[in-house]
């Protein structure tokens, strides 16, 4: 397991290092990325001041849909940027962390699993910003992390969505807390292999 592990990091390294990337700001994905964070706040008003949790489900079904379109534009229009890099993934932890903190407050996750998302997230920032500031490397995103990424955006709006007072819509707070909970076991793995293959090596590199 562990050299499969190092190949796949490795391949995913590798195919990353093969797409050049620029310095430009105002770029199409960029500003994607740009609305899922002033999305944000307006899903989190209508979820916790409103209580309308049909408009934050949609908001929050649109802030996910960004989290795709944003990296497929970079890939398919040429404009992958090194902002991109930094906001895309930088954007996608302040979302999980907002929406779950709002879940874990309002008592819509069980207070096991949003401390299981809000650790593995406080964990990751870490490494990140010790990395760059020891050392100024970044951490590239891996598949692992962004498949867990995806099930948590996918997750969210089903558990909100079943906070609606409506018989036909309470599975979906047992489908979200499910994907939740998946997406987060995936995104410890994730964490695994960063710690792994870009944490000890600059420790030991000392």
């Amino acid at each position: 397991m562990p050299g499969k592990a190092s190949e796949s990091h490795r391949g995913e390294t590798s195919a990353r290092s093969t797409q050049e990337s620029s310095h430009a700001v105002l770029t199409i994905p960029n500003l994607v990325t740009l609305l899922r964070l002033m999305l944000l706040p307006v899903a989190l008003f209508f979820a916790l001041s409103r209580h309308n949790f049909i408009v934050a489900t949609v908001l929050l079904a649109v802030i996910s849909i960004t989290d795709f379109l944003d990296g497929y534009l970079a890939r398919h229009l040429g404009q992958i940027s090194e902002l991109g890099k930094i906001i895309d993934p930088s954007a996608d932890r302040v979302v999980i962390l907002s929406v779950g903190i709002a879940a874990l407050v309002e008592g819509w996750i069980p207070l096991w699993l949003g401390v299981a998302m809000l650790v593995r997230e406080a964990l990751i920032s870490g490494i990140s910003a010790y990395l760059y500031k020891a050392k100024g490397h970044r951490l590239d995103v891996i598949w692992a992390g962004k498949a867990g990424t995806l099930l948590l955006l996918f997750a969210l709006p089903a558990i909100l969505l079943g906070e609606q007072v409506h018989p036909n819509l309470g599975i979906l707070h047992i489908v979200g807390i499910v994907l939740a909970l998946a997406g987060t076991l995936v995104l410890y793995w994730a964490a695994l292999v960063y710690v792994r293959h870009d944490l000890l090596p600059a420790l030991s590199a000392k």
